[in-house]
């Protein structure tokens, strides 16, 4: 979080924008035709297209209510402009680092934990917690496509396997996290692998006994506030309300996308290539150009003009990626100074 780090952090952005821009401007020329883009922009409504902003914002700011009142239910009060930062903040660890969807979450309970005097556990749990529902979410958006789908459309074999494996990867990714998170003898024989790793790597130079203290304490608060949650049931209703709200703001960005250039979008063919990429993103395969081309091509499969569905991906991709990014580096670098002037531990809000 210092000021150390900008660079390095400019550096990874720019190599991943330069080869996905490459790979999706190849893809855009050889399989598109830059001419067919030409005629769909020319139809664009920016009035509509505008609103599509609007709702990716409301969808963060749900994302924030989520979360804060899954702090609220482990008795961790902050402020929703604190969730906010946060979360933009986190956004942007999240779209610039390439990892199985975790990056995001854990920096923003790191940032929240260094600004103020909670547990730390409790403040993982909670985004722990959002991650379940939001992978729950993501299945449930798949399936639901899916059955929409087959009632509609005959979908080519290739594209139905792959469809199911990404089904099959995002119900594993929701297993594991809910089997961690119930079982502590698990993550306890991780902690210990990682800890029996780290000393053969450092081959003695390293007493792990201060380390193993502080994890154990750390994953016994997370243990525990992932067992409030889960034994209060009426208070995740808020929190679920939330997510779900927070859900169709997003997906709206997709809907007004075609909108906004007179291409009426059926909701099953979104749903299924929404919940796609949201699962490959989970996976850690979701970068600039890839998650393009999987989008636009996944609609050309569904029987969406190919120009129609890139340039409806590109206004989406915009709003989703390149706004968001913007957006969460102010919140990051704000994010940095707060934890840099922050001598003394926040009060509790």
């Amino acid at each position: 979080m210092s000021a150390r780090s900008t660079p390095q952090v400019s550096r990874k952005i720019l190599l991943f924008t330069v080869v996905g821009l490459l790979v999706l401007v190849v893809y855009l020329c050889y399989f598109v035709g830059a001419l067919n883009i030409a005629d769909v922009i020319n139809q664009t409504n920016l009035f509509i297209y505008a609103s599509a902003f609007i709702a990716f914002l409301l969808n963060v700011l749900f994302s924030a209510l989520t979360w804060r009142d899954l702090l609220n239910n482990l008795n961790v009060k902050i402020k929703i402009r604190r969730a906010l930062l946060f979360t933009f903040a986190g956004m942007f660890i999240d779209a610039t680092v390439p990892d199985p969807g975790w990056s995001g979450d854990l920096s923003r309970a790191y940032m929240l934990a260094k600004t103020s005097d909670l547990d730390t556990g409790r403040i993982v749990a909670s985004v722990v917690g959002q991650k379940i529902i939001s992978l729950v979410i993501t299945v449930f958006d798949l399936i639901l496509g899916l059955a929409l789908l087959s009632l509609n459309f005959t979908l080519p074999g290739i594209v139905l396997v792959f469809i199911v494996i990404v089904s099959f990867l995002s119900a594993f990714s929701l297993f594991i996290v809910c089997y961690l998170s119930a079982k502590p003898k698990a993550t306890r024989r991780i902690l210990d692998w990682l800890i029996h790793i780290a000393c053969f790597v450092r081959r003695g130079h390293w007493n792990p006994q201060g380390f193993r203290a502080k994890a154990e304490e750390m994953l016994n608060q997370y243990h525990a506030g992932i067992r409030t949650l889960g034994s209060n049931l009426r208070a995740l209703i808020r929190p679920v309300m939330f997510a779900l709200i927070g859900w169709g703001f997003e997906l709206s960005v997709t809907f007004l996308a075609f909108a906004s250039i007179g291409y009426p979008v059926p909701v099953d063919k979104v749903l299924i290539v929404y919940a796609l990429t949201g699962s490959l993103q989970v996976i850690g395969v979701a970068f600039v150009g890839f998650t393009e081309i999987i989008m636009s091509g996944s609609y050309t499969v569904l029987g969406i003009p190919a120009a129609v569905g890139l340039y409806a991906t590109l206004l989406s991709r915009i709003v989703t990626l390149w706004f968001k990014l913007v957006v969460a580096y102010v919140a990051f670098q704000w994010a940095g100074v707060k934890i840099l002037l922050d001598k003394k531990p926040l009060p509790a809000k």
